[in-house]
């Protein structure tokens, strides 16, 4: 695949190129990154809909023939949304910045029941150094995914101010146990990897 470099927000409005001035002072991204709102949305409900599809298939076969509303309720069925929501936008993130190379998912509220899942999909990137256009992505993706799962037929989304969060840590935070790098030291909230799967 061929990789152009651009400026994320640039890239949002126009599709425009950077100039060569700007192009050593951001991330490479791949030309299948989302244009534009309409586009992110547009992933945001087939993560969605997958995601859904996902979680049914893993049911026994009698549950798969329930409604969606009732199935939201169910401890198993919720798990396997969430998982297949962190994966397929952690796959997403490293195919549209090619200096993502892993992806973790960590629990920031610490509760320990899945019932307690406080709606938001949580990720940590690990990148060569703090890149200031992943917080702009990660607002994009939050929009749309907001949007999307609060158009589920569920009352769990409806209260919900945002759905993902995406944070950053480099080789040197971890190493030294620093921001987001001393969560790898403890014992109750050290992130666990989503992509690579493996």
């Amino acid at each position: 695949m061929q990789h152009e470099t651009v400026q994320i927000h640039t890239f949002w409005r126009s599709g425009a190129k950077a100039t060569h001035k700007h192009r050593s002072q951001i991330p490479e991204v791949t030309d299948c990154l989302p244009r534009n709102a309409a586009e992110f949305r547009q992933i945001a409900d087939e993560l969605c809909d997958r995601a859904q599809r996902v979680a049914t298939d893993q049911l026994h076969p009698l549950l798969q023939r329930v409604d969606l509303v009732k199935l939201s309720q169910r401890h198993e069925f919720l798990e396997a949304f969430r998982c297949s929501l962190e994966r397929e936008i952690a796959q997403k993130i490293v195919l549209w910045l090619p200096c993502v190379k892993v992806v973790y998912k960590f629990d920031a509220s610490r509760k320990k029941r899945l019932e307690e899942w406080d709606n938001t999909i949580h990720l940590l990137v690990l990148v060569p150094q703090l890149i200031p256009l992943i917080k702009e992505l990660g607002t994009m993706l939050d929009v749309a995914f907001l949007t999307s799962l609060k158009h589920l037929p569920w009352s769990r989304f409806q209260d919900s101010k945002f759905v993902i969060e995406i944070q950053q840590v480099t080789p040197k935070e971890i190493r030294h146990g620093i921001c987001y790098g001393a969560m790898f030291f403890s014992y109750y909230a050290a992130p666990s990897q989503v992509w690579p799967v493996g």
